[in-house]
């Protein structure tokens, strides 16, 4: 089984070509209760965008609500505990920490993979989402490293193969708490008068955070930072302070691989 999340369409994309490659049920982890988790499949995969060089802490609180039931039904099986991450460009320590909470139930962890796809965050300063010749590049190397992956898997060869990148410390220990603290504000985001009032950014959003009120998007307080609103908003109306000012939009369009 997989269980995996998505704002943007990129770790969706990842987590449905990979089911449909390994005949695995998908498990949409915001619209799950923990406690209603029944294994099925010999496989357990967690698929997750890189949420400021770590697991997006929706994941982590995932992991850490899974039932003891379930751990042990995962143990009598003897079944690892995979994850492919999604990531503009590398991971920094996001393995260590998927494998800290892993192992912290007493599971056993198997491969530890990362697929490069477009980038899109766009909530801070010097982030924007790639031009469209890299996005198609990005998406275009993706087929292959995701046939890859469920290759390895199906043999049941689990390695350890992800892009670090620079300073992977700092980015893992020092930024991705910062942003667990700071950076999740749904207070920053607002609609200018080009809203139309279409509700697409309602039924994008993973969590159920954003209603329309008098025809404008309002948002909730359960917001994780997915910039699934604004990369929907037709009319580019979406904004998160001035942080996204002049910025581009990107969403995953690409239909997920099948078995031939």
């Amino acid at each position: 089984m997989i269980f995996y999340f998505s704002g943007t369409g990129n770790t969706r994309y990842v987590a449905e070509s990979l089911g449909n490659l390994l005949d695995e049920d998908l498990v949409f982890i915001p619209g799950t209760d923990p406690n209603s988790v029944k294994l099925t499949g010999n496989r357990v995969l967690f698929c997750f965008p890189v949420y400021s060089w770590g697991v997006p802490p929706l994941v982590l609180d995932f992991i850490a609500a899974l039932p003891d039931s379930f751990v042990s039904e995962v143990k009598a099986a003897d079944i690892s505990v995979s994850m492919v991450c999604t990531c503009g460009d590398e991971v920094a320590e996001t393995p260590a920490m998927f494998r800290n909470a892993i192992t912290s139930r007493g599971l056993r962890i198997g491969g530890l993979w990362s697929v490069t796809m477009p980038n899109d965050y766009v909530l801070l300063p010097g982030f924007d989402v790639d031009p469209r010749e890299v996005e198609d590049r990005k998406l275009d190397s993706s087929q292959g490293r995701i046939k890859e992956i469920a290759g390895l898997i199906s043999r049941g060869e689990y390695r350890e193969d992800y892009t670090v990148g620079k300073w992977p410390r700092l980015k893992s220990k020092v930024i991705y708490p910062l942003f667990r603290r700071w950076g999740v504000n749904p207070k920053r985001w607002n609609v200018s008068q080009e809203c139309v009032g279409c509700g697409r950014c309602v039924t994008a959003c993973p969590m159920h955070n954003i209603k329309l009120v008098t025809g404008k998007p309002h948002w909730g307080h359960n917001c994780v930072s997915c910039t699934a609103c604004y990369q929907h908003c037709p009319a580019h109306a979406i904004s998160y302070g001035r942080f996204t000012d002049g910025k581009g939009q990107y969403f995953c369009h690409v239909k997920p691989l099948k078995k031939h």
